[in-house]
């Protein structure tokens, strides 16, 4: 591997161009279910993945030491446990970084991306904690594993190697179906960026879970990647076991990626954001699979370097499952408005709360990150207060410049939701 790609790209991004105004997003109407009624940094810093029963969550945070660390802990309660701070027969080192935490549906396990114990860093940027601490966060240099909640039991999932031709070098995911029998993931097997810009060649693999002594197996890989889409990378599931959201691009310039929906069954695959020049990342489904937030650009889509690696600014946005309905949920970027500071960084990746009624996000500073809360309105009540050029006040409507594309013009001339979506998950 010529280089890591997708750290490189994230080790620039507290590197954003000037401040600009932002373009006109469709407004959420204040009695909108989904107007955000609260937005605030997070009590505990970082992502909880919570177990099916609801009532536990595993969490990757830095110990005393710096070292990311997998958690559980209960709602309601303060107290964490840690599970990876001590050597357990078969499991990985203390001093290695654990990521990407996922609980699986069964309950069982909690998978994560766990630094390898040697791996091969570029001249001069690998000799930066910074820059090695991001790429891991990237996936790079990781392995996948999966551990019992008590964190007696390992089962190391992948052996990815540096500089091997023909082995990935690191992975981003998985997603694991709702029903918990399949898990999708994407693994780095090129990182020549000159020939797969910026991001190197990834491919994404779906398998087959199943229990073996107690422990996860993969059974059945297979490469899925969409043709001609390099750069890809899985969100979650919805509720039907077959439909996977996606990250992706096959233009020559992966910056520009979109947010797609593929059937893991029939290979069909659907473009939701069809704007090639607007970075669109890190779409989840919410747990009906109505709706979709996600990571996007498009706000600052005047400013072509808005969506280029060294000058990225995103925002969280929210739309309808085919696409529609495109709604501005924070200004983290835009001076003015509550969530706004110089150093906050950019919308990074979101997870919905179980009930669908909020989304905890995170937004990146390279290469820490912070954690915020989302509470939506839900029926009947009204959105927070913002400064008047907010779109959410009560009884604002913007309008935005005309799209490039068809799937966005409708929503530039209507900010409502449009008829025939399911009802919300709370009614």
């Amino acid at each position: 591997m010529k280089t890591s790609t997708l750290a490189l790209a994230v080790f620039h991004v507290t590197l954003c161009a000037g401040v600009r105004g932002a373009d006109a997003v469709p407004a959420v109407p204040a009695n909108d279910p989904y107007a955000v009624k609260s937005l605030k940094k997070a009590e505990l810093q970082g992502l909880k993945a919570w177990a099916p029963d609801r009532k536990r969550f595993a969490i990757s945070k830095l110990d005393a030491n710096n070292i990311y660390q997998i958690y559980v802990g209960k709602e309601g309660s303060d107290e964490l446990v840690c599970l990876t701070d001590k050597q357990v027969d078969g499991g990985p080192k203390p001093g290695r970084h654990k990521m990407q935490v996922h609980w699986h549906p069964n309950g069982k396990w909690i998978f994560s991306a766990i630094e390898r114990d040697t791996y091969t860093t570029p001249p001069i940027l690998g000799a930066s904690k910074e820059y090695v601490e991001g790429t891991l966060q990237c996936g790079l240099w990781t392995n996948m594993w999966a551990v019992t909640p008590d964190g007696k039991r390992w089962k190391c999932m992948t052996d990815f190697k540096s500089g091997v031709p023909g082995t990935p070098d690191g992975y981003t995911g998985p997603a694991l179906t709702p029903n918990g029998k399949k898990a999708v993931w994407s693994q780095i097997v090129d990182g020549n960026i000159f020939a797969y810009y910026p991001f190197g060649r990834w491919e994404l693999i779906v398998a087959d879970i199943e229990e073996k002594d107690g422990l996860p197996v993969f059974t059945n890989k297979k490469d899925i990647t969409p043709k001609g889409m390099h750069w890809n990378e899985p969100g979650n599931f919805a509720p039907d076991n077959e439909t996977v959201l996606l990250s992706g691009s096959t233009e020559k310039d992966a910056q520009g990626q979109d947010q797609y929906a593929l059937n893991i069954r029939t290979a069909k695959l659907e473009n939701l954001t069809k704007t090639p020049d607007v970075w669109d990342e890190h779409g989840v489904f919410s747990p009906d699979g109505q709706k979709i937030i996600f990571m996007s650009a498009y706000p600052y889509r005047s400013d072509p370097n808005s969506s280029k690696v060294l000058s990225i600014r995103t925002e969280f946005m929210l739309m309808n499952r085919d696409g529609s309905g495109l709604q501005q949920l924070t200004h983290f970027r835009e001076p003015g408005f509550p969530e706004y500071s110089e150093k906050e960084g950019i919308a990074a990746c979101g997870d919905w709360h179980l009930d669908g009624r909020g989304v905890d996000l995170i937004t990146l500073v390279f290469p820490r990150y912070n954690y915020w809360r989302i509470e939506f309105n839900g029926p009947g009540e009204k959105s927070r207060e913002h400064p008047a050029k907010d779109a959410r006040t009560e009884g604002e409507q913007t309008s935005a410049p005309e799209p490039k594309h068809a799937n966005r013009q409708a929503e530039a001339e209507v900010a409502k939701r449009p008829a025939g979506v399911p009802d919300l998950p709370w009614k």
